[in-house]
């Protein structure tokens, strides 16, 4: 059974949006569902003179390793972040940044990989969808072309929630 990583970069309402995917999935869906929050991994700020000191220690950290193998073992990905400043989430950045150096391929976790690409946020969500789908396609990621976008003064409609995960989970 293919297995579906749902990635909350937040504890908030972008967790809250994972939930109600996964719910809808798994009554569905034949898929092996996941939901994991970045926030639970509390990944060091990546520097490059950290990673060489862990490289050089021949070992990365625990929470590094669990989330490289989390994302490297599914078979696609739905990402669930806010806009910030009007571009990428600091912490979904940082993960991959710590994923594509703890690879031996720093597009391993990424290349092929169906990904869907949601956003519960204060704003438009657009700039992060959009900036967020150019760094996912130069990673290799099947970027889908269509996105979950929730803000405060617009709710998903049922319709176009249901509709953008069958077509998604279609492709997985």
């Amino acid at each position: 059974m293919p297995k579906l990583l749902i990635i909350s970069s937040t504890k908030n309402s972008n967790f809250d949006l994972s939930k109600s995917i996964k719910s809808y999935i798994k009554e569905t869906k034949d898929l092996n569902c996941e939901i994991v929050s970045l926030e639970d991994f509390d990944l060091p700020l990546y520097t490059p003179t950290l990673e060489e000191k862990f490289k050089k220690n021949q070992s990365f950290p625990q929470n590094i390793e669990k989330s490289k193998n989390l994302i490297c073992s599914s078979n696609a990905i739905i990402w669930c972040s806010p806009e910030y400043n009007g571009g990428i989430s600091p912490i979904v950045t940082n993960a991959i940044a710590w994923i594509s150096r703890a690879t031996e391929d720093w597009k391993e976790g990424f290349k092929d990989k169906p990904s869907l690409i949601c956003t519960s946020s204060g704003g438009n969500g657009k700039n992060f969808i959009e900036g967020f789908r150019i760094q996912l396609n130069y990673l290799g990621s099947r970027v889908f072309g269509e996105s979950l976008i929730q803000t405060k003064s617009k709710e998903i409609q049922k319709e176009e929630f249901c509709s953008v995960l069958d077509s998604f989970c279609k492709n997985i």
